[in-house]
């Protein structure tokens, strides 16, 4: 085995991983992990994917991506490809007979149909008939004579009518009718009633769980059934994280952290580079 597939192994076994995790995680077959280990590389699919397979496996131990990559290369004796190499051939004139030049033609055409269109609504405007005006009346009009009445006769008396008056009766405006006030427990809505009488549910209990660094060490934290991370925590460093139910912390170096519950220390977790389990719930740890 090589110095590049040793260190490898190497890193993931200091953080307590199997190679199935790395799987899981990374999608990445078994076998082609085994093969970066092993630098078996003629057992890889080549190419961008080997490189590809090193940057996954080294993101999830939390090395640093670029230098897995060269020591990949020194280690299987690639060479890298120049970065000025461009893969396209580019003319430096234009084929004349590929981009021909534009007409105007069509241009030209838009802008007289245009042009027609104003000119003909200009004349249809002009063409257009104006509603006459109603007549107005100046002069007076002519009254009509009155049509002479046959003279009365001298034996007849003329009959004089009074002419009738009504009687008005006085209305006495009717008094307007107030509506009766109901009592404020019966005007309350039955819905704000039924809500003030349910029972309230209970807030759910919450616990905090802080993770504090005394050395680098690689770190997987799952609350509730949520990954919140999983990385190297370098020293110096916190990670809180809050749940309700339950937080499961993983660590590959037990000696180097610092784990409080709700502020409370937990005191030494175990030895330096010793992977390390422990289970918490509301209640505090479990195991």
């Amino acid at each position: 085995m090589g110095v590049f597939g040793d260190r490898l192994r190497r890193e993931r076994e200091m953080r307590g991983i199997t190679l199935d995790e790395i799987t899981e995680s990374t999608k990445i077959a078994r076998r082609h992990l085994e093969a970066l280990e092993g630098e078996h590389f003629d057992q890889l699919p080549g190419g961008v994917f080997n490189k590809g397979f090193v940057r996954a496996y080294a993101r999830f131990l939390g090395l640093d991506e670029d230098q897995a990559v060269a020591d990949y290369s020194a280690a299987a004796n690639e060479q890298p490809e120049p970065e000025d190499k461009f893969p396209l051939e580019i003319h430096e004139e234009p084929n004349r007979e590929l981009n021909p030049r534009r007409s105007r033609l069509p241009l030209a055409f838009a802008v007289a149909a245009l042009m027609g269109v104003l000119v003909g609504y200009f004349f249809w405007l002009k063409s257009k008939p104006h509603s006459p005006e109603p007549a107005q009346t100046t002069g007076t009009q002519a009254v009509a004579p009155a049509a002479a009445s046959p003279e009365p006769s001298k034996t007849s008396t003329p009959i004089r009518t009074a002419p009738a008056v009504a009687e008005q009766t006085p209305v006495t405006p009717a008094s307007p009718v107030r509506p009766e006030k109901q009592p404020q427990s019966q005007a309350q809505p039955a819905a704000v009633q039924a809500a003030n009488q349910a029972p309230k549910k209970p807030a759910e209990k919450t616990f905090v769980i802080l993770v504090r660094a005394r050395e680098d060490a690689w770190v997987s934290i799952v609350a509730d059934g949520r990954s919140v991370m999983q990385r190297v925590l370098i020293a110096n460093k916190n990670k809180m994280v809050k749940a309700g139910k339950q937080v499961v912390l993983r660590t590959g170096n037990a000696g180097g952290i610092d784990v409080l519950f709700n502020g409370k220390p937990l005191g030494a977790l175990g030895n330096e580079n010793e992977p390390r389990t422990l289970t918490f719930n509301a209640t505090g740890l479990v195991q």
